[in-house]
């Protein structure tokens, strides 16, 4: 298979979230959330949300020869469209111009019901695009997310399901979008300083729901010291970590192991 699009460690990230996807189709919410939430927290998520996607951030040759990659996989892919939040915070994290592309599609990896494979895009063509940024994003993952959809988008139940994520379940709340091009809210999560010292490749959470929540979002303060310490932790937890071997991609159908760590 033509491998051109991706550079190996991009083809290798792919393949954790592709199995984390498959893992989450077959496992329970409480199994999935974070082994320091407490079990009640748990199965209050479980009752209102469920997993709707993970994600990762990937640096194809180019928007095109990824979208080809990933039908040539078998794999359906929407249509990719501009992202907002995600777009936002590499922007700031690396002064990236304005014009930067970063775009976000999703995968159906599986015939099944199954989470979906969010995969934001920056295209090494794009404006702004460096090999130390990729490089650097790569070893520290803070792109990768799993998302938890909010089965019954009411404001009210949105803002008490966020307090707790912020107070037992030891997250900080680091910001929020509205995605216009697809009327959706996000709330994204980073795990506490402390939290952080439990290795996850897929360590953020967000809350989406369907619909403008953008009142509810936004009435929610940005703890900056708290959100800096937490990546502090997740920078020094991933500092050594950085993906180079090649896995073969499997079939879609194909059996997958659990995936520890996740």
């Amino acid at each position: 298979m033509n491998h051109v699009a991706f550079d190996a460690c991009d083809i290798q990230r792919l393949q954790h979230a592709v199995d984390y996807a498959h893992h989450a189709s077959r496992s329970s919410v409480e199994t999935l959330l974070p082994s320091w939430m407490p079990g009640a927290l748990k199965r209050e998520i479980k009752s209102q949300c469920i997993v709707g996607h993970c994600a990762t951030l990937l640096f194809p040759a180019s928007e095109e020869s990824a979208m080809e990659y990933f039908r040539a996989n078998g794999w359906q892919a929407a249509e990719a469209i501009p992202s907002v939040l995600v777009k936002r915070r590499l922007v700031e994290r690396h002064d990236l111009p304005d014009d930067a592309r970063i775009l976000v599609t999703r995968l159906e990896t599986t015939q099944n019901p199954a989470p979906q494979v969010e995969i934001f895009l920056f295209p090494r063509t794009s404006p702004g695009y460096h090999p130390e940024v990729a490089d650097e994003e790569r070893a520290h993952g803070f792109e990768n997310h799993v998302g938890l959809f909010l089965d019954r988008p009411r404001p009210e139940a949105l803002a008490a399901l966020a307090d707790r994520l912020e107070t037992v379940g030891e997250m900080v709340y680091e910001g929020s979008a509205h995605n216009p091009h697809e009327n959706t809210t996000m709330m994204y999560f980073a795990p506490s300083a402390r939290a952080a010292r439990v290795r996850r490749r897929f360590p953020r959470w967000e809350l989406q729901c369907a619909g403008d929540l953008t009142e509810v979002a936004e009435a929610r303060p940005v703890r900056a010291e708290e959100v800096e310490r937490a990546y502090a932790a997740l920078r020094a937890n991933s500092a050594s970590t950085i993906f180079t071997r090649v896995t073969p991609l499997r079939p879609a159908h194909a059996e997958e192991a659990a995936v520890p760590g996740s």
